[in-house]
């Protein structure tokens, strides 16, 4: 890995890193064939964990039918509640009418029946009097 080389002056020992070392460094960052044999084995492993979680965000082609036909039979409920709901208010509406026409019809039998029951006392004095 180091080479050792002499300097002539001082005669030490200096140490040097050289274009050996680099190629060691490059030889143990390669690829090598038990690398690529163990990814291979983890590969489909991976890859089907990745498609089945895909496959879980997204509902299948009968779970979509299903729910489409579902939000289609509510759509039509809410539409006959909506037409209901209108017949209903509609409904109140004329029942408040009515209610209201008897209580004009009821004042006006008891202010009819009361005029009636002075006259027939003014007559009763009349012909009690005379």
């Amino acid at each position: 890995m180091y080479k050792t080389y002499w300097d002539s002056t001082s005669l030490k020992k200096l140490i040097y890193m050289t274009t050996n070392s680099n190629e060691n460094n490059v030889a143990e960052n390669k690829v090598k064939f038990a690398d690529l044999d163990t990814f291979l084995k983890i590969a489909p492993i991976i890859g089907l964990a990745i498609l089945a979680y895909l496959n879980s965000l997204y509902p299948s082609k009968v779970e979509f039918k299903e729910i489409q036909t579902q939000l289609i039979q509510m759509d039509k409920k809410i539409t006959e509640m909506t037409v209901l709901q209108k017949a209903i208010t509609n409904n109140t509406i004329d029942l408040k009418q009515i209610d209201n026409r008897l209580r004009f019809l009821e004042v006006e039998v008891a202010k009819h029946s009361a005029a009636s029951l002075s006259r027939s006392s003014t007559k009763n004095k009349s012909n009690n009097g005379g």
